[in-house]
């Protein structure tokens, strides 16, 4: 179970930290290192642990291990973003995210009593699983120059603290709130977030359009999230993203009347962002090159963020945990430093059954996929030919130079999908799941020609060129051409 660190603050001084380490440390450190009583006995101590080196490491080990790092650590897991972050996992590497669907209702009939009263229901769950993907190292050198200097007046502990701290968690702050807006750019220039269009000529437009939405999200329904599922969110579990120079045009009250809240409730739940189209790329070229942690934001999907105005979410929509934090050390002895290295590992993800809004201007056009190419992912036969195919769905564009359809990387269309159950189908014993797999008999099949698979994207059915083939195999592609 994920759980919250306590947000803690440094308040001792530096004679409390000097005295607090001592009362702790080894029996020679006790008989070496003086107690300190007054500000004059500060410089004493650092005489004494910068002559003698095992002594200045230990003390330099009970400053980072003791205080430093848990001032890191507060400051890691509560920042900024914290109430969107989900807390901090201490066991396992897997969160398995359940949704279950809302139950169908039927008819009452004491005739059929008899028959249903023992027969299952079985309720239509949804999982999606959300795994540890984020591993960085932050390295802090410590030189004997800043022991020093930490005992030349009444705040050189606290500084030296300060330093170390800063020195990671500045760093940590900053690639936590790139990846938080790397989930929505992702998310947005794939279609997996809900395009609301706004009429940008009056900025009154957007204000209409946020209060619209934000009202809907309370309803149930099935087309704000990625997976389709019936859900809700309530006005409490409401966040609203927008960049600085957007919300500069807006008055703070009229937002917060066009969500239905006071100002107070209001500015908890807006989050800025610098801008949507730029993304510090550079700063994890090396994590890019090494592992495939993280992808580059490319241009084309900056182009198309130009767009966005606004982004509505569930707070579950954030499906960020922190699952290590380890501080860990070594004395270099040829350089006369210490070397930490604080370990950040984290599950960045979002939710394909929680609510998801982008707000766009009126003048993006938007259009479905030209065409749509399955692969089969996985085949299974069984004894009794028992088939079973599952499969990936990519929206294509039709390159009018090469006249080839091509993958559509980005686009602010909608691409969920659902595979549709035709009439054929089920003539013909073949069972289709919404979300890419087929089951069928071979023995059970009279024609395979009659048996079109059919998708469905942003209310456009697209239909397969080709008919059902029990001989398709792993990476067979099949293209689907919307009809008209």
């Amino acid at each position: 179970m994920a759980r919250r660190i306590a947000i803690s603050t440094l308040n001792a001084s530096t004679i409390d930290i000097l005295n607090t380490i001592r009362q702790n440390a080894s029996y020679q450190y006790q008989s070496l290192v003086p107690e300190v009583e007054k500000s004059t006995d500060i410089p004493r101590v650092g005489e004494v642990l910068y002559g003698y080196p095992a002594l200045a490491n230990e003390f330099i080990n009970a400053l980072v291990t003791r205080i430093a790092s848990v001032r890191i650590k507060s400051a890691t897991f509560n920042n900024a973003y914290a109430e969107l972050k989900k807390g901090y996992l201490e066991f396992g590497e897997t969160v398995e995210e359940a949704f279950v669907q809302i139950a169908k209702a039927r008819e009452f009939s004491a005739e059929k009593a008899e028959s249903r009263e023992l027969k299952r229901t079985l309720p239509d769950v949804k999982t999606a699983f959300h795994a540890m993907n984020w591993r960085v190292q932050y390295p802090i050198t410590i030189q004997d120059e800043d022991l020093r200097t930490a005992f030349l007046d009444m705040n050189g502990v606290q500084d030296l603290i300060a330093k170390i701290v800063d020195s990671v968690t500045t760093a940590n702050e900053y690639d936590e709130y790139l990846l938080f807006k790397y989930l929505m750019i992702k998310a947005i220039t794939k279609g997996k977030m809900f395009p609301v269009s706004v009429d940008t000529t009056d900025i009154k437009n957007a204000g209409i359009k946020f209060r619209g939405t934000s009202n809907n999200l309370i309803f149930m329904n099935t087309k704000y999230n990625e997976s389709g599922v019936h859900t809700t969110t309530a006005k409490d579990d409401q966040y609203i993203f927008m960049d600085s120079d957007f919300n500069a045009q807006y008055d703070i009250g009229v937002l917060a009347s066009a969500f239905n809240m006071d100002k107070a409730d209001f500015m908890g739940k807006l989050k800025l962002i610098d801008d949507w189209t730029s993304f510090d790329n550079d700063r994890f070229d090396v994590i890019r090159a090494n592992s495939d942690m993280i992808e580059e934001v490319t241009q084309e999907e900056l182009s198309l963020m130009s767009d966005v105005i606004a982004v509505l979410v569930d707070k579950e929509w954030f499906q960020v945990y922190d699952n290590m934090y380890k501080m860990t050390e070594k004395y270099v002895a040829s350089g006369m430093y210490w070397n930490y290295f604080l370990n950040i590992w984290k599950t960045v993800s979002s939710s394909p059954f929680s609510n998801a809004v982008v707000f766009v201007k009126s003048t993006v056009n938007m259009t479905s996929p030209d065409a749509l190419i399955l692969k089969v992912l996985d085949k299974n036969v069984d004894d009794q030919n028992n088939y079973t195919f599952s499969f990936s769905v990519t929206p294509q564009k039709h390159d009018e130079t090469t006249g080839e359809f091509i993958p559509l990387n980005s686009t602010l269309s909608p691409t969920q999908y659902k595979f549709i159950q035709t009439e054929a189908a089920t003539q013909n014993g073949v069972a289709i799941h919404p979300y890419g797999a087929i089951m069928f008999n071979s023995g059970t099949i009279s024609s395979y020609d009659n048996v079109l698979l059919t998708v469905e994207i942003n209310n456009v059915e697209y239909r397969a060129e080709e008919s059902l083939n029990p001989d398709w195999t792993v990476q067979t592609h099949i293209l689907f051409i919307p009809q008209s």
